[in-house]
């Protein structure tokens, strides 16, 4: 059986993105543990810098297992809307499938753009280390905060947002 890993893309360490009042950092954290919750995923801490939480993912997962980051996205344009998954540029068929289930489940649930799977290089940063890390990896920009509309869909849906992802990583645990 794969062991699953939840982590908080932001955390007390670092806010990301901050629109309006309201913290990424406060959002990935709360859905990881929405997410973990009830289950035998294992989850990051609060504390952690990224740095560290790359480095318990480097020592604790094999290349069966499975991680999925959360993140919450921003932009100055506030009508940029819809979510999105990243995977690495040499995803594996498994993460990709992952991402795909996830992004279309998650356009649904919110009733929001299906900006699709990207890769890191597609991403705003080019690069990303968490999608890198050995086996499975998944990185999920769950909804813009700089637009109402996402914010609140996912304010009013974040229980069925947990359950959808929670489902997918499950089905992939058993795997």
């Amino acid at each position: 059986m794969r062991k699953i890993f939840v982590t908080a893309g932001h955390n007390r360490n670092d806010a990301g993105a901050v629109h309006n009042g309201v913290k990424e950092a406060d959002l990935t954290m709360e859905l990881r543990d929405l997410i973990c919750e009830g289950t035998d995923f294992f989850k990051d801490q609060d504390s952690w810098n990224n740095a560290r939480t790359i480095g318990w993912l480097q020592n604790n997962k094999s290349q069966r297992d499975v991680n999925a980051d959360i993140h919450f996205n921003a932009a100055v344009n506030n009508q940029a809307t819809g979510v999105e998954v990243i995977v690495a540029n040499n995803a594996s068929a498994t993460s990709r499938s992952l991402a795909k289930a996830i992004c279309d489940e998650l356009s649904q649930v919110l009733g929001i753009r299906n900006r699709g799977v990207k890769t890191e290089s597609q991403s705003a940063r080019g690069r990303l280390a968490i999608v890198n890390v050995t086996g499975v990896s998944v990185l999920i920009e769950v909804c813009f905060i700089s637009n109402p509309n996402d914010l609140n869909a996912y304010l009013k849906n974040k229980e069925a947002v947990a359950l959808c992802v929670r489902k997918h990583l499950q089905a992939l645990q058993k795997t």
